[in-house]
């Protein structure tokens, strides 16, 4: 046992010294390297770590462009109007309200391409039917009161699927009319049944071959 208290000073000076974070006792791999004053990081030295990724800048240019921050907008499918359907882009006509004006409504027809409500073996059909309607019963039809709508009607929006805005040709199917009075059509369908068509007000529906068309 030392006595003296200088030396025992200086020896706890050596001792901090030897110890704790810089010394050379201890756990050595918690400890960075000196040598010839130089500071020498061991493995086990934390390194403050990046930041996240989503934190940073994306890479806006050069091979690591950010991909994920690039806005994709898919296309829209457009959605047919009656625009669309009526070929509103045709001049318009304005027919007499007679047979003449049912057949100039009926050549409109057939220079016009099949409509997107109606397909084209449909639109066929339905010129077909106007076509040999007319063909047998214009001038009778004429007499007995009858217009255009009530033969060549549909609705503005819906021409396809609203039966209650149809005209006689839009409803014929391949069937003939062989009975026309002021207020009924009666026809047969191919597959030998019979219908009456009743004639019933048409305010609401536009002529087939257009809705920027008139009658006279």
């Amino acid at each position: 046992m030392k006595h003296d208290l200088q030396a025992f000073s200086q020896d706890i000076v050596a001792l901090m010294k030897m110890s704790g974070d810089s010394g050379g006792s201890g756990d050595t791999s918690e400890k960075p390297l000196l040598h010839n004053d130089f500071f020498v990081p061991t493995r086990e030295t934390i390194v403050s770590p990046l930041k996240n990724e989503w934190g940073q800048c994306p890479t806006t240019r050069g091979d690591r462009k950010t991909s994920e921050f690039e806005w994709v907008t898919p296309g829209v499918p457009s959605v047919p109007t009656a625009t669309t359907n009526f070929e509103e882009e045709r001049n318009a006509q304005v027919f007499e309200g007679n047979a003449a004006g049912w057949h100039a409504i009926l050549q409109e027809l057939k220079r016009m391409q099949a409509p997107e409500w109606a397909g084209a073996d449909r639109w066929s059909q339905v010129v077909g039917d106007a076509d040999c309607f007319l063909s047998n019963w214009d001038r009778a039809a004429c007499d007995l009161g009858w217009t255009a709508l009530e033969l060549f009607g549909v609705h503005p929006v819906a021409p396809g699927c609203r039966y209650d805005a149809m005209g006689l040709t839009m409803l014929l199917g391949g069937g003939t009319v062989f009975v026309l009075t002021e207020q009924t059509a009666a026809f047969r369908r191919p597959s030998g049944s019979n219908l009456t068509y009743r004639r019933k007000p048409m305010s609401g529906a536009v002529l087939l071959c257009g809705g920027q068309h008139a009658i006279r």
